[in-house]
């Protein structure tokens, strides 16, 4: 009976720190943003647990919700077309209207290369945990982030070359890649939905939401090896970058919000500007050569990605009467 008691213990004290996360992941992810990356540690040990922490990302959202009505939906032929057109939209129209205008305004090669990639990108696999923290609408951002991920094998290697980037990974090792941690996700998903139960998991958002911004930290481990250094060693690039990636992020968000919300309304208009803007752009070190500049943009492209909580929340702050 005591040892029952000790675990019935330390389950509620971990469910009150995950809340206490949950409470605070705003400031948490932020914090985790500014002190990971210069802890003495070797961050390239982490680095094999980059798809682990990717499903675990996914599967924490999908619990959450109703896997099966998702799916169904997301294969409804009234649906699907539409959905087919944005990601096309969403990754091949893109890439080639900002690597066009990079062009014309005559930036380099890097910056083009940065600029395809971050089109190119699917939605970021955490989208909808951020969805959650916001009180955005998770089900249709997971609808995106499922999708653009498990259409990633297509389009992007078909958003690459229209931006004239040659693929040094063959396109079916992305889709084993993708399919793989996506299998995962859905699996943790179903798992975590069936030992918790619906009543359960509904009644511990916040210790979810906790448990996702943690998730999302220890995912800033493999991102930042040897980030500190090469920044060190080329400010000005690193500074460039960082914000370029806020621009790229926040800039499309807004643009996606200003164009979506007449016709969609303003929730769904607030959740596609996060998926527009919030891309999986670590994906694409697994798509493109070896390129000290692009391995630096993924690192400062995860500032704004980090920082959006905060700043979209005072973005969705209503305006005094």
């Amino acid at each position: 009976m005591a040892a029952r008691g000790d675990e019935a213990g330390a389950e509620l004290i971990l469910i009150h720190v995950l809340e206490w996360a949950g409470r605070h992941a705003r400031l948490l992810l932020l914090s985790g943003l500014l002190v990971i990356p210069f802890l003495p540690i070797p961050h390239a040990a982490f680095v094999p647990l980059l798809p682990l922490l990717i499903a675990l990302l996914i599967g924490l959202a999908l619990s959450r919700l109703d896997l099966a009505s998702i799916m169904s939906d997301l294969t409804d032929p009234r649906y699907l077309p539409a959905l087919i057109v944005g990601m096309a939209l969403f990754q091949i129209g893109a890439a080639l209207l900002l690597t066009g205008l990079g062009e014309r305004a005559g930036f380099s090669s890097g910056t083009l290369l940065v600029l395809a990639a971050f089109c190119a990108a699917p939605v970021l696999n955490s989208a909808g945990n951020i969805a959650l923290m916001l009180g955005y609408e998770a089900r249709l951002a997971l609808y995106w982030m499922l999708a653009s991920n498990m259409l990633a094998p297509l389009f992007v290697p078909l958003a690459l070359s229209a931006s004239g980037i040659d693929l040094s990974v063959e396109p079916a090792r992305i889709a084993l890649r993708v399919a793989v941690i996506l299998l995962g996700g859905i699996a943790i998903g179903v798992a975590l939905r069936r030992i918790l139960g619906p009543n359960r998991i509904a009644a511990q958002g916040k210790a979810l939401d906790g448990l996702g911004a943690l998730v999302m930290m220890a995912f800033l481990f493999p991102l930042m090896d040897g980030v500190r250094e090469k920044a060190m060693a080329q400010p000005g690039l690193a500074l460039w970058l960082a914000l370029l990636a806020l621009a790229l992020n926040l800039g499309a968000n807004l643009l996606i919000r200003a164009l979506a919300a007449r016709p969609f309304g303003q929730a769904k208009a607030r959740t596609l500007g996060l998926v527009f803007g919030n891309r999986n752009i670590a994906l694409m070190l697994a798509a493109l050569p070896p390129d000290p500049t692009f391995s630096l943009f993924v690192a400062m492209a995860q500032i704004p990605i980090y920082a959006s909580p905060i700043i979209l929340r005072a973005l969705d702050r209503p305006e005094p009467g």
